[in-house]
């Protein structure tokens, strides 16, 4: 799928980026997908952009941001957006398309900054590995990569689970943890390892219209948990710059809850010793209001 992004800079000079992957940052950070260092208006990492197909792009902007989003003059938090709209980031204008760049020499355009978002490179650069000096208190997370939420998710058919009843009660439980993933995260990542364990069940009975009916669910639902957990990471990270501690608690509640499956993780170890941390240092705020009351 072809999709792009096209900075227009204060000077009206313009950059086209391509997004290759799942998703990819935008902002002033070194390790954004798509970084300009200079852009004073953005945070680190103000947009995450993650292409949806023909509908256009799901759009996240930073919890926060000292210069808002705008799309069409109103301010722009998250969302689905069609494709060739633009954004409006204080000088800066931002154009997600799915229009193929001209030819060298056909339009005036010059090269292309070329981004990589693919494969083990995706993780690196669209992981959101957190800069700076964390608040007091707070250990620091430099260099530390999040982890993949489905590496070595178990995708096989269960011993007794080769029968139509059987996948079809892995499909059915399937359908309802992701039902319950915006109460419990663990119910999503639970259920698009059931999907995965399906679809090997239908695969195995010759089924292979339904096998590759979960399959779309197990990805879709995927889809939708990476960008989540890309989100969140994102509302951490600024929350954690700001002192928000009400805000740093909730990202970690919920980023602990995507990655409890995994073990022996360092993102993980830091995302808990955090977590310890955020919710003693929001009691502590909450508090010193009513002293002296």
């Amino acid at each position: 799928m072809d999709a792009y992004v096209e900075v227009t800079k204060p000077d009206g000079t313009t950059e086209r980026f391509p997004i290759e992957g799942a998703q990819v940052t935008l902002g002033k950070s070194g390790t954004a997908g798509i970084s300009l260092p200079t852009a004073h208006d953005l945070e680190l990492e103000h947009l995450l952009i993650a292409p949806r197909g023909k509908e256009g792009c799901w759009v996240s902007t930073s919890q926060g941001a000292v210069t808002p989003t705008k799309m069409k003059g109103k301010p722009f938090t998250n969302g689905m957006v069609p494709w060739n709209t633009d954004l409006v980031i204080g000088r800066f204008k931002v154009r997600i398309t799915n229009k193929k760049p001209k030819a060298r020499g056909a339009g005036g355009e010059g090269p292309s900054k070329v981004v990589l978002i693919g494969g083990g490179l995706a993780v690196a650069l669209a992981a959101w590995t957190f800069l700076g000096a964390d608040p007091a208190g707070v250990p620091s997370s430099a260099g530390i990569e999040p982890p993949s939420l489905f590496d070595g998710l178990d995708g096989t058919c269960p011993p007794d689970g080769a029968t139509q009843e059987e996948a079809g009660k892995l499909e059915y439980r399937g359908h309802v943890r992701g039902d319950r993933y915006r109460y419990d995260p663990r119910d999503g990542i639970a259920a698009v390892g059931l999907y995965r364990q399906a679809d090997a069940c239908y695969r195995s009975l010759g089924e292979g219209q339904k096998a590759t009916n979960v399959r779309t669910a197990g990805e879709s639902m995927q889809r939708e948990i990476d960008a989540d957990y890309a989100a969140r990471r994102l509302r951490l990270h600024h929350a954690l710059e700001v002192d928000d501690w009400r805000t740093a608690v909730r990202e970690s509640e919920e980023l602990v809850g995507l990655t409890e499956h995994l073990r022996d993780h360092p993102y993980v170890d830091w995302l808990k010793q955090t977590l310890r941390i955020v919710r003693a240092k929001d009691r502590q705020a909450q508090a010193e209001p009513t002293k002296g009351g």
